[in-house]
């Protein structure tokens, strides 16, 4: 009977992970507020570390598009990027990301956690994240970021890094 209805539940996850659905249609309950994620994205930079390298990752909800960059981190003109990619993350995917991960209450984040001292090798970084109409912006460095940006910071890259595969 338990294992019956552990398996119904991981079913019903699974399913609606799966199917797209239309967002102005589906609002997402965050903090008692209803937000859809219509004309949501997550906009990363990460600055600095030992190499100074500039890495940026943007997605979009509505279309699923994605833009990776690395370069050298630079003032003035830069030369071409050291890794570039653009492209489009499947339906699934970007639903995922933003449902079952951007949309966990990132306006409860803080402002600025500001920058671990003496700690030349971690990247800095500003995560833009648009939701419902609302945006949040946040900064912090490896050290400093909390668990909750963190596990957003990885699932943009992972849902990137399986795109281009």
């Amino acid at each position: 009977m338990r294992t019956q209805l552990t398996l119904l539940v991981v079913s019903s996850i699974l399913a609606a992970a799966c199917a797209r659905q239309d967002p102005g249609i589906a609002p997402l309950a965050v903090n008692d507020h209803l937000l859809t994620i219509t004309a949501s994205n997550v906009d990363i930079l990460a600055e600095g570390g030992i190499a100074a390298i500039a890495e940026n990752q943007q997605v979009s909800h509505d279309d699923g598009r994605f833009v990776t960059k690395v370069r050298q981190h630079c003032t003035a003109t830069c030369p071409a990027p050291l890794d570039s990619a653009s492209g489009t993350l499947a339906g699934p995917a970007v639903d995922s990301l933003f449902a079952g991960i951007v949309a966990q209450a990132p306006f409860d984040l803080k402002d600025d956690y500001g920058d671990s001292k003496g700690a030349a090798d971690m990247l800095i970084y500003t995560v833009r994240i648009t939701l419902g109409g609302r945006t949040k912006t946040v900064h912090a460095d490896d050290g400093t970021m909390p668990p909750q940006l963190h596990r957003i910071v990885d699932a943009v890259r992972a849902s990137i890094s399986a795109a281009r595969r």
